[in-house]
């Protein structure tokens, strides 16, 4: 009986020591990559987010027309020298997942890989995918990538989350390098 009250007293205690001597750490929390996209569409707001070496912005289907904002956003990559890519990504996805945390994190591999980009991002969801693409855009899995001209058009350079093994940064960012630069 003198076990389990002194087992008692000591728990109370402990729970006592840490509720009276919190710990000093301030917990850090992470960007989130949806503050970093914004819809395209949104009055008064930038639009896109200047990421180190490169561009991202989210499209929404309240947005108006797809090909008029692709040529839009496609037009604002030129005018910053840099290559649009369309992507269209979920946020159930574990490939798009693990390539926006390694983007919060700030990896380095995957920054240098995707500099000198602007990213369009399209959430499957939202535009309806039909599990064979979306408009002019054909495609059989997610996260996929299109290279697009200064009109908005495709330049037939596509890529899929297949290119690569697991989904880790060291086996992302060299496949992407090589997509978006030709190099590796």
């Amino acid at each position: 009986m003198n076990k389990k009250i002194m087992l008692v007293l000591i728990t109370i205690v402990l729970l006592s020591c840490n509720f009276l001597f919190p710990a000093d750490k301030t917990p850090v929390q992470a960007p989130d990559l949806a503050d970093l996209t914004q819809s395209a569409s949104q009055p008064n707001e930038n639009s896109t987010s200047a990421l180190p070496g490169f561009t991202v912005v989210r499209l929404h289907p309240e947005d108006g027309d797809l090909q008029a904002m692709l040529a839009n956003e496609a037009q604002k990559a030129d005018a910053a020298g840099q290559i649009p890519i369309v992507e269209f990504d979920a946020t159930w996805c574990p490939p798009c997942i693990a390539i926006d945390t390694a983007i919060e994190s700030k990896n380095e591999l995957m920054l240098k890989a995707y500099a000198g980009t602007y990213l369009i991002k399209l959430d499957v969801d939202e535009w309806g995918w039909d599990n064979g693409g979306f408009q002019d855009f054909r495609f059989d899995a997610i996260p996929v990538y299109f290279k697009i001209n200064a009109q908005g058009h495709q330049t037939g350079e596509v890529i899929d989350g297949g290119a690569w093994n697991e989904d880790i940064p060291e086996n992302i960012a060299p496949v992407m390098d090589k997509f978006f630069h030709g190099t590796s």
